[in-house]
């Protein structure tokens, strides 16, 4: 992997000056190696459904904030608008693959890698600190597994989506307010004691 995609993030000097407690009950990770494509289609067009569904080895949310898992992430957005969160150096192969079996129906593919941050929170205390600046419901019986929303946190725009596992969940922000998104979680996240670091795994 090259230095320029290890790197990409641009979150190495928060990481470098936060100081990570010895009991912790909060893990940040940001998710470096990621790459974002922003995905328009009619889903009432079941040809060009199909023909993403097949490129991409997995199923089209189609369901209202939700997203599925694979080999990739593909989140739902809107009624015509999706997410997929990849790897970094396979975005541009499934970006080319998607707009060449999609070709010729009324979609658009785009990437949309350089202007965002995937961030992992997870642990016991992980959704009563997001809870404190999310506009979401975050009890568990409503916002469950592989459910996911846009919504504010803090003074950020995100996308939230929650794993398998109902403590974990990922974080897309826009690049520009990465920096400012760690460090409101690092502050939120203080008095349940909070671990910092780096991973190239999306959970």
């Amino acid at each position: 992997m090259s230095e320029t995609i290890e790197r990409r993030h641009g979150l190495e000097p928060f990481f470098a000056a936060v100081e990570s407690t010895a009991q912790a009950g909060v893990d940040i990770s940001v998710l470096s190696g990621c790459g974002f494509l922003n995905v328009r289609l009619d889903p009432r067009c079941e040809q060009a459904v199909e023909a993403a569904t097949r490129v991409l080895g997995q199923p089209m949310p189609l369901a209202a904030n939700t997203f599925t898992t694979g080999e990739h992430r593909v989140y739902w957005l809107g009624p015509d608008e999706w997410l997929i969160l990849t790897s970094a150096e396979g975005a541009a192969g499934l970006g080319s693959g998607l707009a060449e079996a999609l070709s010729g129906l009324h979609a658009a593919i785009n990437d949309v890698s350089g202007g965002n941050v995937a961030l992992c929170v997870s642990g016991v205390d992980a959704r009563t600190v997001l809870a404190k600046g999310c506009t979401v419901d975050l009890h568990p019986r409503e916002f469950g597994p592989r459910q996911c929303a846009r919504t504010g946190l803090a003074k950020a725009t995100v996308l939230l989506g929650v794993s398998n596992d109902a403590s974990t969940c990922t974080i897309v922000v826009s690049r520009s307010f990465a920096d400012y998104l760690c460090r409101w979680l690092a502050h939120a996240a203080r008095p349940h004691g909070v671990r910092f670091s780096m991973r190239s795994a999306i959970p």
